[in-house]
């Protein structure tokens, strides 16, 4: 699948997810793809703490992002982001953006704490996007243009 099939391929589960009038409504495959492409983004761009400090639409808890990346074969990098996730000293996350974001706040400077190299090894994850590719064209009668 080439660069210019798979944004072609993520505009269309982006106007699929708009005319579902949520994500949760949209097949599985345009889930996992728009869970996997956002969170990938947002982690390359600035690392697990960007991600963390985005308060998702329909926020679901980031077991869903991690069962994405499972979906796709990015076993490493789902591990990676599980393990990120247990960081947190309380219970669902996701549902907690103040105490998230103290959280993220303390350990933010702390270049030893585990959080940061988890950080730094989904940075750029190199099986990633060519894993997503092969996803969308495993399922290419989702995204191909209607």
């Amino acid at each position: 699948m080439t660069d210019d099939q798979y944004f072609a391929g993520t505009k269309v589960a982006i106007a699929k997810e708009k005319a579902a009038g949520a994500l949760r409504k949209c097949a599985v495959p345009v889930q996992v793809v728009l869970l996997v492409d956002s969170a990938q983004g947002i982690i390359d761009n600035g690392g697990l703490l960007y991600f963390y400090e985005v308060d998702f639409e329909e926020q679901g808890p980031y077991s869903d992002f991690v069962e994405a990346y499972r979906a796709i074969g990015a076993e490493e990098a789902a591990t990676l982001l599980e393990r990120s996730i247990r960081l947190f000293p309380f219970l669902d996350p996701h549902l907690h953006e103040l105490k998230r974001q103290r959280w993220l706040d303390q350990i933010q400077e702390d270049e030893n704490h585990e959080f940061n190299d988890l950080s730094d090894k989904l940075i750029g994850h190199k099986a990633v996007f060519p894993k997503l590719k092969e996803y969308m064209a495993r399922h290419w009668e989702h995204f191909g243009a209607t």
